[in-house]
This record gives structure tokens, sequence and C-alpha cells, in this order.
């Protein structure tokens, strides 16, 4: 009967059903032991108000002759006698009538012999037929536990019978209904996947496993049919489908690669090997040009040697170059929106050609390669954007506080010294060094506020510094040679502004005070150290020179703090002055460079 009733139901169903019967049975019997276990405990509280009646009788039996004061013993006794516990006990066991006689039995006989009589053996008999009431009430109600106690164990061992077929019908069902069927189905999925397409299942019914034993059986006669075919198709797909995927799998790990934090050539690099590993390409060559300057680049090659990947790109050989005659050249350019940010170079050895999956390849690498130089190019300026933001704001805050106290404190000085004959000479000679301190001041606050106002407008460090030496080519009257050796885009914009606002403040100093006829700026990279001199034919630093011109070198060598490195301001060995600042680089790519 109980299979005809599960076997219309889902195995999942069928297995809900029997967890949830061995969850009724264990809250029915918890329920009906709960029920049971509440009327023991209410003979509990009973039997304990019984025995305080007895305790109280003996104790009023004691107290005999009886006065004022024993009125609280007998006040007990009633309130015992008539308690709610013993009541509750009484209606649950059927024992009303006992207590009612003994109540009764206490208040008109043993209550008024207690309060009459004037000895202890007057009142015995009655004490003694009171207790003798209380034991049986009490018999009563230990007979009546007990067999409440007889009961909840009863039902806890049929409830265990119950439990224990229940789980014994489990275990045969689970081996009947999903063990022995999933044995077979999985040795059938074995036998497939070792294509053998001859092995079948039995599973009888009608549930998921006969339904999923009749399907396999049919996919493997099918798989039987189309197998043979398939085989040969699959061969000549193959090779196709692996090259795909490696395709594939080099554009997303270029992609992931391009996109990551490591310095620009650690990206680059490695892409251009494995480039030059999927395609008959050699000796590819990426340029990345600064801002669209074709002369000034960037260089990135592949590297046969992975190994030296460790030790930077500048250190690793390149591969031997193939003759002109025994390639051609092959030429992308990396343009996006009119913007050229690089040119690709590779040679194609004679004979080879590349396939349309290759061709696609190299178009949607030189996609990621543009997007992300332009990425490059876009944080460049924003990092420079943050800085002058940073440094307007500044200038700002000085023009509008101390520029106009300075301003205020002059006029007030002009005013005192209107007034110049009622003033002593000592006073005037006073207000005459304090509006010169000021003018001074004033001076030097005018030169702060153009410095920090100074805007790096121009693409990069080179095209700037060339441009601060035209300025001041104009202003001196004759020209500002730059020897610039640095490569393109190691010196982030943060740091460029630095190093132009020192030789800006060099430059001005040369043309304030040292009445040269030369001046000259050089840039050097050597040994990943960057070396800024500025340096002028003029008259040279006096003996007080940091004295007279203490606010222009205590800015430079600020400056110079900032990039983390050392400002000199010397006497130069052929006449004149230099300025030297001296700092490595916070990116460095570690490219080749050109």
């Amino acid at each position: 009967m109980l299979k005809r009733l599960l076997s219309p139901l889902t195995l999942f169903n069928q297995l809900a059903l029997i967890v949830l019967l061995l969850a009724l049975l264990g809250v029915a019997g918890m329920s009906l032991a709960g029920w049971l276990a509440q009327g023991i405990q209410g003979n509990a509280h009973a039997i304990n108000k019984a025995g305080s009646m007895r305790m109280q009788s003996y104790r009023l039996l004691a107290a005999i002759p009886l006065n004022e004061k024993d009125n609280v013993l007998l006040d007990e006794m009633e309130q015992t006698t008539w308690s709610a516990d013993l009541k509750e006990a009484a209606e649950q066991d059927g024992q009303q009538e006992k207590l009612a006689a003994l109540q009764h039995y206490w208040r008109e006989e043993l209550e008024p012999a207690l309060r009459r009589a004037k000895n202890s053996d007057q009142v015995k008999p009655h004490v003694a037929g009171f207790v003798e009431r209380i034991d049986q009430l009490v018999t009563t109600f230990d007979h009546t536990t007990e067999l409440r106690l007889h009961r909840i164990i009863q039902l806890q061992l049929g409830m265990a019978v119950l439990m224990g077929l229940l789980i014994i019908f489990t275990v045969i069902w689970l081996r009947k209904r999903l063990l022995r069927p999933w044995q077979q189905l999985l040795a059938m999925a074995q036998a497939i996947g070792q294509r053998d397409f001859t092995h079948r299942v039995n599973v009888r019914g009608r549930n998921e496993m006969a339904t999923l034993g009749i399907a396999l059986n049919s996919m493997s006669e099918e798989l039987a049919e189309s197998y043979a075919s398939l085989e040969q198709r699959v061969r000549e797909k193959t090779a196709g489908l692996e090259q795909k995927n490696q395709i594939l799998s080099f554009l997303y790990q270029a992609n992931r690669r391009l996109h990551s934090q490591a310095p620009l050539c650690q990206r680059l690099s490695p892409v251009l090997s494995e480039l030059q590993h999927l395609t008959p390409l050699r000796n590819i060559e990426l340029r990345v040009y600064e801002y669209e300057d074709e002369e000034n680049y960037e260089e990135y090659t592949y590297q046969p040697d992975s190994s030296c990947e460790a030790s930077g790109c500048n250190l690793c050989p390149r591969e031997p170059a193939l003759q002109a005659g025994e390639t051609t050249a092959q030429k992308w350019r990396l343009t996006d929106n009119h913007i050229q940010y690089g040119l690709v170079l590779a040679q194609l050895p004679l004979g080879r050609s590349l396939t349309h999956d290759q061709q696609q390849l190299i178009l949607t690498l030189m996609e990621q390669l543009t997007a992300t130089l332009a990425l490059e190019r876009q944080y460049e300026r924003q990092q420079q954007l943050v800085v002058m933001e940073e440094r307007s704001a500044i200038a700002r805050e000085l023009h509008d506080s101390i520029a106009q106290s300075l301003s205020c404190l002059k006029m007030q000085v002009s005013c005192m010294q209107m007034q110049g004959e009622t003033l002593p000479a000592q006073t005037q000679t006073l207000l005459g060094q304090m509006r010169s301190e000021l003018n001074t001041s004033w001076r030097q606050l005018r030169e702060l506020l153009t410095t920090f106002r100074l805007q790096l407008t121009e693409p990069g460090l080179r095209p700037a510094l060339e441009a601060s030496c035209r300025e001041f080519s104009e202003k001196l009257g004759f020209p500002v040679n730059l020897n610039y050796q640095v490569p393109p885009r190691l010196v982030p914009s943060h740091q460029a502004i630095h190093l132009v606002q020192i030789t800006r403040e060099a430059l001005n100093n040369s043309l304030k005070h040292a009445s040269a006829t030369a001046c000259g700026a050089s840039v050097i990279y050597h040994e990943n150290q960057i070396t800024l001199t500025i340096w002028d034919n003029g008259r040279g630093i006096p003996d007080n020179g940091d004295r007279r011109n203490h606010y222009g070198l205590i800015i430079m060598r600020d400056r110079a703090q900032s990039l983390k490195g050392d400002c000199q301001v010397r006497t130069r060995s052929g006449g004149g002055t230099e300025v030297i600042v001296s700092f490595i680089p916070e990116i460095t790519t570690g490219a080749n460079h050109e």
C-alpha cells in the first residue's frame, strides 16, 4: 500500500514525505511527553504542599496551649490546606472528595480542638487522624505520578520503535530507489565517457531515475550513430579551434596585463614577445611618441629571453636582426581621434603571410595598445591638472591674505612718513627701513605668486623647458642653450613642474643679479638618476649671497626636497654660478630608448 502511495510522487517528494513523517513522530512524542510531564509537575507541587501541612500540624501540636501569637500558624495552615496546587492536583487526579474531606476535617474538628486544648494529649488523636488523611492523599498522588511516568516511558519506547522502523524503511528505500539506479546510471556514464555506447540502463518505475535511464539509453544510441561522422569533423576543427583559443587567451591576458598597475615597459614588452610567438612577425618594435613628436619616442621591443624581465627591459638582448632582402616591412599606426600615440614596426619573412585570424588578432591588439596609451596620456594630464589646481589655490590664498596685509602695511607706513617733520629723526629712519623691508617682502611675494601661478601647459618636461629657455632668451638678449638627454615620459608631471620652476627661478636670478653674457641648462639621465644643471658666466655668488637672495635659494632647495633630491648652488669653475639638482624619478619604465 505504501509503495502504491509513493509511486506517483517524485523522488524528492517521496524523500520529503519520509522526512516529514520522521519529524511528525518526533514532534508528537515530545508533545505527549510534555503533556504527561505537566501532570507530574503538578503532583510534585501538591505532594510538597501535603508535606508542608504535615509539618505545620506538628508545629501546632507543639505550641499547645495556643495564644494570640499562634494565630499566624493557624492562618498558614488554612492557606496551605486551601492552596491552588492541591486543588489542581486533586481535580487532575479525581481526588476532590478526599481533598474536601481533609479540608472539612481541619475546619470542623482539628482547628476547634486545637483552640480548646490545654495540653497536647487532648488533640493528639485529632492530629493523628489529620496526618493519616494527608498520607492517604499523598499516596494517591504518588500512585498517579508513577502511572504517568510509566506511560511516558511506554510512549517513548513506542516512538523509538516507530522511528527505528521508519529509518530502516528509509535506508531500504534509498538503496532501492536511489543508490542502485544511481550506480547503474554512473556505470553507463563512465561507459559513455570511455566511448562504449553498448551499455544500457535497466531502471523500472516512473520516477526521475527511470526517466533519466531512458534518456541515457536513447542518447547512447544516437551517439553511437553520430560519433563516427563527428570524429572526423572534430579532428578537422581541432587545429583551428586551438589556434583561436590561443588568440583569445592571448588577447585576454594582454588586456589584463595592459590595464595592470605595473610600469609601462613591464606591460608592453611581454605582450610583444607573445605576439611574436603567435605570428610569423619578427623584430617587433613599438614606438611611443611623446605627445605626437615623432623624433622623440620611447621604444619597446620583443625580448627573446623571458628571464631578463626582472632585470629591466633595457638590459635584455634583442633577437638577431634579419637581412633586409629576406623580409618585408610591416607598419601599424596607433591613432585615436586624430591623435597619434605611436607606431608598431615589424618584419615579415619572405614567403610567409598572415592568416585572417592573425590579421584580426593584430588589429585587435593595436586597438588595445591605443586604448592603453590613451589612458596613460589621460592619467598624466589629470595628474598635471590636480597639481596646478592645488598651486592655484595656494596662490589665491596668498594673494587674498598676505598680499593684502602687506599692501595695508605699506599704506600705513607711507601715511606715517607723510608726517615727516613732526616725527623724530630716529623714527623717520626706522620708518624708512620698514618701508624698504616691506617693499622687499612685497617683491618676494609677487615672485612667489608668479611661481605658483606658473602652469605647465606644454605637453611634457622637454617642451616646457624649451619654452622657458626661449622666454628668458628674449629677456636676456642672448640664447639660453638647453641640453636635454632624458628618455621621453620618464619624469611624471608633478615632478616636472618642480624642475621647470627651479629652472625659471635660477634663470630669473641670472637675469636680475648675475649680469651674465651666457646661460644654459642641461638635464641628464644616468644610472637611474636625473641631474638638472643651470649655469651662467656672471659675477658669481658673493660670500653673503645666501643672505641677499635667501628667498629664491630656499624655494629651490624646498622644491628639491619635494623631489626627494639634493640642490647645490655654488660658484662655477669657469666663473659664474651653477645650480645642480639631483633626484631619482618616481616612475621609471625601464624601456629601450633612442
